[in-house]
């Protein structure tokens, strides 16, 4: 499907407006305007890594599993070495250029923007909502806020990051799985009702 079908499909799945059962508080799905950038460390050079992107971002990173944010740009773990940063949309390659800035020859950068796309799903039955299509034990006492965690959601790769107790959520997804993940998605949420702004 070429991009602009792909981007069709998507706003036709994602009809502004409030969908499934009515008789409840709906969750809230939304595609947000995000800059994703992966950060790797070269071998040996984690703590070079790290001191870089604190002295040039403000950013601690994280330890597995769990996310630490700065100046609206959240590092998420994903793997040993490596994080992903997600922030609000501020231009064209900023956010991948001020961090390999901020990294120097200690890591690797590689802007993902265009290649992954960011869901928020919120509301007080989201995690009910995402227990339909992930396997992960979503219990707050398991999975929390400023926590992350690298699954399966409907059987798609998906990087799940919780920001809040309400719960809101914000999920990551190739961009090439963007349509076949709202439907999923939407599908999972008719029976709590949902709500497109």
């Amino acid at each position: 499907m070429s991009a602009p079908d792909a981007a069709g499909a998507l706003a036709a799945l994602l009809r502004p407006g409030r969908h499934g059962a009515l008789d409840a508080e709906p969750v809230r799905i939304a595609v947000l305007a995000r800059d994703v950038v992966q950060v790797s460390a070269r071998r040996g050079r984690l703590d070079d890594l790290a001191a870089g992107l604190r002295a040039g971002l403000g950013l601690v990173l994280p330890a597995p599993g769990r996310v630490a944010y700065a100046a609206g740009t959240a590092a998420l773990w994903l793997q040993p070495n490596a994080w992903m940063l997600c922030a609000p949309s501020a231009g064209e390659g900023n956010l991948a250029r001020a961090a390999k800035t901020a990294a120097g020859d200690a890591g690797s950068v590689v802007d993902q923007t265009h290649g992954r796309t960011v869901f928020a799903l919120a509301g007080a039955r989201a995690r009910d909502v995402l227990a339909r299509i992930c396997r992960l034990d979503l219990h707050p006492r398991v999975f929390a806020p400023a926590q992350v965690a690298a699954t399966r959601l409907a059987d798609m790769p998906c990087l799940i990051h919780q920001l809040d107790a309400l719960p809101s959520y914000e999920l990551v997804v190739f961009s090439t799985y963007a349509v076949h993940f709202a439907g999923a998605l939407t599908h999972a949420a008719e029976g709590v009702g949902y709500e497109i702004a």
